[in-house]
């Protein structure tokens, strides 16, 4: 086995929803299969351990049951915990290394083991040092730090489709927001996801998610595109001279929304969501998504970076 782990022929895959493969089949495939966890106690604190074949919703669901908050806007992401750190999930104004303690990995270069602290792991917006060094890494278990107590601005109701959408809720449940468990946000967060997503557990049409990340750019810049474009989405980062854009904002004012060329095409409910209608080859769905990319750099001047890992030749995207 370690042999074939540090063989660079062989993908190691979580759930494999991240994914496009642009030529198949691959020539060597392996997944980690275990799934377990384990959770400690102390005070209002909850140290968890999950070992990387567990689905990262699945982990969603067991600790908002249970009452613990820290990953209820993660719900209805896909994929595996061990694939999570990879690109350092993120969903309305959380990423999984706001809860990140540490990490065991595989070192496939030297076939050995290690633990790894958050600060060792590169983490940024989409990004990790998993993702810079792959495939050398390969994620055993994940350790989180949740909490019994919300935290001080709960419920975190800010981004766009949220509120309306934890209003109802709370409507339909007679429960006033501060009385929100982690278990409703999470259902209020699936509710949104799903109105703007194709539900990945039953396709088709089927998706690798939102296929480009929102792009960051310097503060001037996006002052400017202000200017221009008044309605277009802008958000503080933890980096007071840059500003995240609405990738899905830009790709819709470029016309690409609903578009459909043979079965690849981009949804008619998000923007930022390529589906493939039934028989689109994984190059079709990246011709078009170069398409789009050249579109937004043309009438934007901003660059698109993508989301899922592009298997197959040619698969290192510029990162503009």
């Amino acid at each position: 086995m370690r042999a074939f782990l540090a063989d660079p022929r062989t993908e190691v895959l979580g759930s494999g929803s991240n994914i496009l493969i642009l030529n198949s089949p691959l020539p060597q495939v392996a997944q980690i299969t275990a799934a377990g966890w384990q959770a400690l106690i102390v005070g209002e604190q909850v140290y968890l351990t999950a070992e990387a074949g567990l689905g990262l919703d699945a982990l969603v669901r067991e600790t908002t049951a249970r009452g613990w908050f820290g990953l209820e806007r993660l719900a209805e992401i896909p994929g595996t915990v061990g694939a999570a750190p990879m690109q350092n999930v993120g969903a309305y104004g959380v990423q999984l290394s706001d809860c990140v303690t540490g990490l065991t990995v595989w070192d496939r270069a030297r076939a050995r083991m290690a633990h790894w602290r958050p600060e060792d792991c590169g983490f940024a917006y989409r990004d990790s040092r998993f993702k810079q060094e792959e495939p050398r890494w390969l994620v055993l278990s994940v350790g989180l730090r949740l909490s019994t107590r919300p935290p001080a601005d709960w419920p975190p109701l800010s981004y766009p489709g949220v509120h309306a959408a934890a209003e109802a809720y709370s409507a339909a449940h007679d429960r006033p927001f501060a009385e929100l468990t982690p278990a409703d946000l999470a259902e209020i967060i699936t509710r949104v996801r799903r109105q703007k997503l194709p539900d990945w557990r039953n396709p088709p049409p089927g998706s690798a998610g939102s296929f480009f990340q929102n792009p960051v750019v310097p503060a001037a810049q996006a002052s400017a595109l202000r200017d221009r474009y008044p309605q277009l989405p802008q958000y503080a980062t933890d980096q007071p001279a840059r500003v995240k854009l609405s990738a899905g904002w830009l790709i819709e004012h470029c016309g690409w929304r609903g578009r459909r060329e043979g079965d690849a095409g981009i949804s008619a409910e998000h923007a930022l969501v390529l589906v493939n209608h039934g028989h689109a080859s994984g190059a079709a769905l990246w011709s078009m998504a170069q398409h789009i990319q050249r579109d937004v750099l043309a009438h934007f001047g901003v660059p698109l970076i993508p989301e899922p890992r592009l298997l197959g030749a040619g698969e290192r995207p510029a990162s503009g």
